[in-house]
């Protein structure tokens, strides 16, 4: 017992001693594109004179780092890569600002920001993906080009398999990874409060374990994929789907059939939420014009753990004429 009372005052010596990223609004060396008083962290890469890309990371709650393997298509795109709002680098907000509707606002800002007037091209991975659908189904005439890989889900039909998916999928061995982290909590250098739930979350997205429900038995991401977790966005857009899929009340897919720009869905084969999986639940609700390309071999995390096969499948979607 003595020893137990001797160690405490090593413990509270620890409070504070983990520190994870600063968002935009704390480091003025990090880089922002600032819109309607709201910054975004952002990374552009390539000229100004060149066509637009913009690039929609997952999550929710995710950030764009593990996108960066995409950096080659600036040799001939301006590419953006951008924190949503609440995520990655970007400033935390009040969870009534975290919703689809105000990121596919936020999608739209961008746009507006870089696009100059023109048509963009637009690339969005799992939770990006389903950013993209429903931004095509809100503004069709401001795209020429899209690419959605392995959304999770379009609408309540998708979402209540997506569920079910996941679920099945969760071991003992996930809880004791959240437990374990989150005895970490009070250790956590806080300055905007959001800090200790997001070092959580980014344990949690960094770690990758090969096989199901994602990936290939052979792949696993790097432990250092993701820089920032925005929790809080997890837990208000995507909590209440797990808990009750009912939740999700949208359609993203909702005048979709008004666009007429080139579009690519791109599946893996052995994510549960692969080719199988979109071609049963998504395709029938994409436009006729849509291309599905199996990502043969790979999980759901090609773009990252195959950037070759990845970037010349894409190079070669938007050159084709």
């Amino acid at each position: 017992m003595y020893k137990k009372l001797l160690s405490l005052p090593a413990l509270l010596s620890l409070a504070g001693c983990i520190t994870i990223p600063s968002t935009v609004d704390q480091d003025t060396r990090l880089s922002f594109t600032e819109i309607n008083g709201y910054k975004f962290h952002t990374v552009i890469e390539g000229s100004n004179k060149d066509d637009v890309v913009i690039v929609v990371h997952g999550g929710p709650g995710g950030d764009h780092k593990y996108l960066t393997s995409l950096n080659p298509l600036s040799k001939n795109h301006q590419t953006i890569f951008y924190d949503q709002r609440g995520a990655g680098l970007s400033p935390r907000v009040d969870k009534r600002y975290l919703t689809i509707e105000r990121y596919l606002d936020d999608l739209d800002a961008l746009v507006e920001y870089y696009s100059s007037g023109k048509k963009v091209k637009l690339i969005g991975h799992s939770f990006g993906g389903m950013l993209v659908t429903g931004y095509l189904s809100a503004h069709p005439k401001k795209v020429s080009h899209a690419v959605i890989v392995e959304p999770g889900m379009l609408d309540s039909t998708s979402a209540e398999k997506f569920v079910t998916k996941m679920k099945a999928s969760q071991s003992a061995g996930s809880l004791f990874f959240l437990i374990r982290h989150m005895a970490a909590y009070p250790f956590v250098r806080k300055y905007d409060g959001y800090e200790g739930f997001d070092y959580v979350m980014t344990k949690i997205l960094n770690r990758s374990e090969p096989g199901a429900p994602f990936q290939c038995e052979h792949e696993s991401m790097p432990s250092d994929a993701f820089t920032r977790g925005g929790y809080e966005a997890f837990n208000t857009m995507l909590r209440p789907v797990i808990n009750d899929p009912a939740a999700f009340h949208y359609d993203l897919t909702e005048g979709i059939s008004s666009y007429r720009g080139k579009l690519m869905l791109i599946s893996s084969e052995c994510s549960y939420f692969g080719y199988e999986f979109q071609d049963r639940y998504h395709m029938p609700k994409l436009p006729t014009q849509t291309v599905h390309v199996m990502a043969k071999g790979m999980g759901h995390n090609m773009l990252t753990l195959n950037p070759e096969w990845s970037l010349e499948t894409i190079i070669d979607f938007f050159d084709e004429l």
